[in-house]
Parts: C-alpha cells; sequence; structure tokens
C-alpha cells in the first residue's frame, strides 16, 4: 500500500474511560451507551482526537502498489514529531495539490491526535485511505474529480467495442469504459457515493483482490451498486458506533470479503473472569454481524473451536446472541487444527482449488486462551499451508485475510498472540488486535495519556486490521 502524506480529521470521543478499570469490553461499552459515568466521576471535557488519512496518490491500476514501510519509518507512527498546528484563528498554509487540509479543533479547543501525543504530534493509528468528500481524488484508476457524480452514457450496441485510449492516455476509472460506464447510480449523497466507490477500489489494489474484481464493465456497475447501498445505511452505523463518517466509509470494505468467524467455546470462556468473555463474544459477533448486513446480504458464517453448532448467512445481533446461547462452553483450544477443518478447507481451499471461490475470505479468529490439545507449532504450519495452497490458484494467497483477535486478560494468550504477528513466515499473513484494555493500555501509553481507546474504535481495528494495510501497521512493534 503506498505510503505517503497524512492529514487530521478532528474525532470527538464520547465518555472517556479508564482502561486501566478491570472490566470487559462489553461492560465498558454498556456504561458508554447508557451515559453512566460511575467510572469517572470527575470526567473531563470531551476530547479532540484525530485520525490521519492517507492522501498520497495511488499507483494507477496495474502498477505493483508500493510496499509498506516499516513501522517508524516514513509512515507516521505514535509519537513522531510533525508540525505544529497553527495558533487558533490563524489561516494555515495551503495544502499541496490533492491533500486533505487540516480541519481546527472544534470550539478551538486544544487538539490531541488519535495515536499520538497532543500538542502537535500524529499518529499512525487506523489510517483511513480516503480524502475528503468533494476534493479531487488522487488514487486508482484514473478515477473523476472526488465527490464529482460519475458521468454515464449508454452503452454501445452488443458486440460494438468501446472505443481504447491511445497508449499512454489517463487510465479509466476502475471497471469503467470510456464515457463513464459504471458510475454511480442517481440518487443519493453523489459526494458519498463517489468516496465509497473510490475506497472500494483503493482496496481491490491495495488487497490485490482483481481476481475476484477484475476490471471490467461488469465490477464498475457492481462497485457503484455496493457504494450506492452502502451511502444509503451508512448513517445507521455511523450514529450507532458514534464514530467519524471518514471510518464509517472505511468499515465500507467489508462488502468486499465474506466473513467468517472462528470462535473460542472452551471451558475457560466460561470459568475466567466471571464469564465476562462470553459477554465480550457475544459483544463481537453482534456487532459485526451488524456492520456486515449494512453494506450486503451476505451476512456472516461463525464457526467454534469445538462445538458443531454452526451459523451462516447471520444478519442481526438478535441472530449473533442466539447463536451464541446454544454453545456449551467446554474442552481445549484446538486452535490450527479446527481452523484448517472448520474454516479454511471448506470456505477458502476447496473451493480455491475447484476454481468456485467467489469472494475474498476475511477470517476473524477469536479467542481468550493458547492453543491446547494439539502441538504449538501446528496453527503456524496451518496459516503457511493456507498461503501456499492460494499460491497455486489463480486467487492468490491474498484470497484469504486473517485476524486473530483476543478476549480476557490472559496473559499467555497475549504472548502467544504477539509470537504468531513477529513469526516471520506467517507474521505478514496475519494481523492481531489484543484485548481492548491492553489496546487501550498501550494507546494511553503512546500517547502520554492524552489519548483514550474507544470500545468502538477497538472494534473498527478488529474488523479493519486484516484487510487495510493502514490498520495493519499501526501497531507493529517490529
Amino acid at each position: 500500500m503506498s505510503t505517503g502524506p497524512t492529514t487530521a480529521i478532528p474525532i470527538k470521543l464520547s465518555e472517556p474511560l479508564d482502561p486501566s478499570i478491570k472490566m470487559g469490553l462489553a461492560s465498558k461499552l454498556a456504561l458508554l451507551q447508557g451515559g453512566m459515568n460511575a467510572l469517572n466521576p470527575q470526567k473531563p471535557p470531551a476530547q479532540q482526537v484525530h485520525v490521519h488519512v492517507n492522501t498520497a496518490p495511488a499507483p494507477g491500476y496495474g502498477q505493483p502498489p508500493q510496499q509498506q514501510s516499516p513501522y517508524g519509518a516514513p509512515q507516521q507512527g505514535y509519537g513522531q514529531q510533525q508540525p505544529q498546528q497553527p495558533p487558533y484563528g490563524q489561516q494555515p498554509p495551503p495544502p499541496n495539490y490533492g491533500s486533505r487540509p487540516q480541519q481546527p479543533a472544534a470550539g478551538g479547543a486544544a487538539a490531541g491526535y488519535y495515536g499520538a501525543q497532543q500538542g502537535g504530534q500524529q499518529g499512525g493509528y487506523g489510517q483511513p485511505p480516503q480524502q475528503q468528500y468533494g476534493q479531487q481524488q488522487q488514487h486508482g484508476y484514473g478515477q473523476p474529480s472526488y465527490g464529482a457524480p460519475h458521468t454515464q452514457q449508454q452503452q454501445p450496441p452488443y458486440g460494438q467495442q468501446h472505443q481504447q485510449p491511445g497508449y499512454g492516455a489517463p487510465p479509466q476509472p476502475y471497471g469503467q469504459q470510456p464515457g463513464g460506464y459504471g458510475g454511480a447510480p442517481g440518487g443519493g449523497d453523489p459526494a458519498l457515493v463517489n468516496a465509497i466507490r473510490s475506497t472500494l477500489e483503493h482496496t481491490i489494489q491495495d488487497q490485490r483482490l482483481q481476481a475476484f474484481y477484475p476490471p471490467s464493465p461488469q465490477t464498475g456497475h457492481q462497485l457503484s451498486q455496493l457504494a450506492s447501498r452502502a451511502a444509503g445505511r451508512l448513517p445507521e452505523l455511523i450514529a450507532k458506533w458514534r464514530i467519524p463518517r471518514e471510518l464509517g466509509v472505511d468499515l465500507c470494505k467489508l462488502a468486499l470479503f465474506d466473513v467468517v468467524l472462528f470462535v473460542d467455546d472452551s471451558g475457560s470462556m466460561a470459568f475466567e473472569e466471571n464469564g465476562e468473555r462470553i459477554d465480550d463474544l457475544k459483544l463481537i459477533l453482534s456487532r459485526v454481524a451488524f456492520a456486515t448486513s449494512l453494506f450486503d446480504d451476505d451476512g456472516i458464517s461463525v464457526r467454534f473451536f469445538n462445538s458443531n453448532v454452526h451459523g451462516d448467512r447471520i444478519t442481526s445481533e438478535q441472530q449473533a446472541t442466539q447463536l451464541v446461547s446454544q454453545i456449551n462452553f467446554t474442552g481445549l483450544t484446538p486452535l490450527g487444527t479446527q481452523l484448517n477443518a472448520k474454516v479454511l478447507e471448506p470456505f477458502v481451499l476447496s473451493p480455491a482449488r475447484s476454481n468456485t471461490l467467489r469472494k475474498p475470505i476475511l477470517v476473524i479468529t477469536i479467542t481468550d486462551g493458547t492453543p491446547q490439545g494439539e502441538p504449538h507449532t501446528t496453527i503456524f504450519t496451518t496459516i503457511s499451508h493456507a498461503s501456499s495452497t492460494l499460491a497455486r490458484t489463480r486467487y492468490g494467497p491474498d484470497a484469504l485475510s486473517l485476524m486473530f483477535g483476543q478476549v480476557g486478560s490472559d496473559l499467555k494468550a497475549r504472548q502467544f498472540l504477539q509470537e504468531l504477528d513477529e513469526n516471520r513466515e506467517v507474521g505478514g499473513l496475519i494481523d492481531v488486535t489484543s484485548n481492548y484494555e491492553m489496546e487501550a493500555e498501550q494507546m494511553t501509553r503512546s500517547t502520554g495519556g492524552g489519548v483514550v481507546l474507544t470500545p468502538e474504535m477497538w472494534l473498527v481495528k478488529l474488523l479493519l486490521g486484516a484487510v487495510d494495510s493502514s490498520y495493519d501497521t499501526s501497531d507493529e512493534r517490529r
């Protein structure tokens, strides 16, 4: 993924919570939604933070994406020094062509940066790639003015070829023929529709998904339909999760994937921490089902480590909760063995071998402990085998994205996931999200206490870390 200059979007965090308080994700989120202040009797004023938006041009279609810079390299990470914001009331210098102007803090309040210290330092946690709505788009496939509606023309008669542009001419938008075929359908907010479509195009390039979404009029029309649907339902997600529109647009990337949740149902989920791990699990499943159902009708599939209970096409929070209620949490944690048998083979590898894989697969594994009942190395072998198998198909290894998320505070589980993330062979094939408390503590520590990670932002990281290069590199320690 291309790395380049980033600008900052102000975000107002509601009800910041003290991450040191030992309480599960579901409990903390319930307090936030209920407007309770029991955790913070002396609640400070709502603070302003910033999430960074990548405004660098991405390579055109057919050009290999630039290599992601390592953590701490030119892409800005935690605590890297950035130019100071101009004083309140003073106009900032004009931005470079194609870059997003920084927005001032609301009411002139001092702005902290999401993932960096307050007072002028910027961080890279969860950098969305899109630009400001209504601004000319710089990346990807020769997209027209960012935020302007795609023009449409009638298709030529059946069998007649579209005129091809001359050699060296600017590329057409992704999947769009000259004249704008495949543009956004009428209705809705054209700026938002085009922002979502641009984000989808960027994701296809960044994640190398051209085997599923080749540049063609059909793909262009498909992306426009996805963008139009998402634009109509995005306000519901933004309001419920209390996130800025830019991050809501990021979540629209999920429309490109089929999502499978692989869930730990071992005994420790029920016996440890007074059952709060199960509450967290229910919350995660319900939120993932809600978010994905907004963008397409596929829903999510759910498989469990031990139980044969399973769910498919789950599209509501109620369905997700009912599914978990059927589970008897008992047994060990055969992570690698069952991941291969219950998820990778039936959902990914077998369809890939038979050339019937319809969409790329995002697998989100939720666990509270280290693997048990199998060799420690099984999960490493499982991931490597899946990647090498896909590399021999027309889909390629990027047909599979793997996220491993932790619930509970087990130290050994945290160490195991860190080992998995930092492994030279498989670390680049996966992403890892620690439990909410750990991620919040890391955020607080890296920003000197200036920023508190909200549960909603933790969920965004869990959902996007494996399918968005900027989220994936945001918390790397390598």
